[in-house]
């Protein structure tokens, strides 16, 4: 929290030596005196220096070096000459004066220290920011090429062709999603819903908590979701107008439970062999320690995906530094 209060300090930044910065320092020195005086009506016996402390650590954090130099000298005149004790300058008060000046002196390194680990920190940001971009765009135009080199070698199929072009699509679409989540973990909500973007009108509802996904978990899960809105347009409850889908997950100790039930579509049974969506689907569940069980319910096809902590905790250390891959927040229903 403090860490994040200094970082929106420093975000109103003034141009180190401008008149601005200078200005900056007069009118803190200025609002603190105010303050001291004010105080002294509840203790007169205040120390003169207390209230400027903090003046100079916001000029040093907002206008750098010189300009919290000027507001420790202009703290040391208005602190002596307003609100030290009556009647000549006494080595106490050159004692306290030099105190407050060395204090003053270390607060202006460390508020420097943390202006320039700040700056390094938003020019290696913005450098990761250009990296990412780079290599989005290098992967896309890579995504491009292999999608070509399908449709070409597959002309003659040009159903299997639309069909592994859509799962080449659906891989580049989560990369994308990935490249713009926070800490380059994507929310399982946004990952499902993006799945249905490219076949129209969204029927489905979704209820569950905030889940973050790392990247591993999430490209997987994508085609998993994928193959599962495909199969729903072309043989399950999509495939209808008044069908839907129900799609739920909640987390506990075992790890995350996601739930996909279709009602509404045609009667289903279960098929005579296993096509290599569904030995995709399982695949893709294996690889993360998941499992997945489906059910050809004559309502439509029940399906429930199951994806441990254990799995996914190293690859969530690695990537982050936290104890588990899959995170969440109190659930929320839309």
């Amino acid at each position: 929290m403090a860490g994040d209060w200094l970082r929106k300090l420093t975000d109103l930044a003034v141009a180190p030596n401008s008149a601005r910065a200078f200005l900056l320092a007069v009118a803190c020195v200025a609002a603190a005196t105010v303050i001291r005086y004010l105080l002294g009506f509840i203790n007169p016996d205040l120390v003169p220096f207390a209230v400027y402390f903090p003046a100079v650590l916001v000029v040093a954090l907002l206008a750098g070096v010189s300009a919290a130099i000027v507001a420790t000298l202009l703290s040391m005149v208005a602190g002596t000459m307003l609100f030290g004790a009556p009647g000549p300058i006494t080595q106490l008060d050159v004692l306290n004066g030099i105190l407050f000046g060395a204090s003053c002196l270390f607060i202006i390194a460390v508020a420097e220290a943390y202006r320039s680990l700040v700056a390094r920190y938003r020019t290696q940001e913005k450098h990761k920011n250009l990296m990412l971009r780079e290599l989005e765009h290098r992967g896309k135009n890579t995504f491009s090429v292999v999608e070509s080199i399908v449709l070409q070698t597959l002309a003659h199929e040009p159903q299997i062709a639309k069909v592994i072009t859509g799962r080449i699509r659906s891989v580049s679409s989560t990369n994308d999603i990935i490249s713009h989540a926070d800490g380059l973990q994507p929310d399982l909500r946004t990952l499902i819903r993006a799945k249905f973007e490219p076949f129209g009108n969204f029927r489905a509802n979704l209820s569950g908590p905030v889940i973050r996904l790392p990247a591993d978990a999430a490209r997987n899960l994508s085609l998993v979701f994928h193959e599962l809105v495909t199969n729903a347009i072309k043989h399950g409850a999509l495939s209808l107008p008044e069908g839907r889908i129900e799609i739920s997950w909640h987390t506990n100790d075992d790890g995350l439970t996601i739930e996909w039930i279709e009602r509404g579509g045609p009667h289903t049974s279960p098929p005579l062999q296993r096509g290599f969506g569904t030995r995709l689907v399982v695949g893709c569940m294996k690889s993360l320690g998941g499992k997945v069980d489906a059910e050809f319910a004559p309502e439509g096809l029940e399906c429930r995906l199951q994806l441990p902590h254990s799995r996914t905790a190293d690859d969530q250390r690695a990537a982050s530094g936290q104890n588990s891959a899959i995170s969440g927040t109190p659930a929320s229903t839309t």
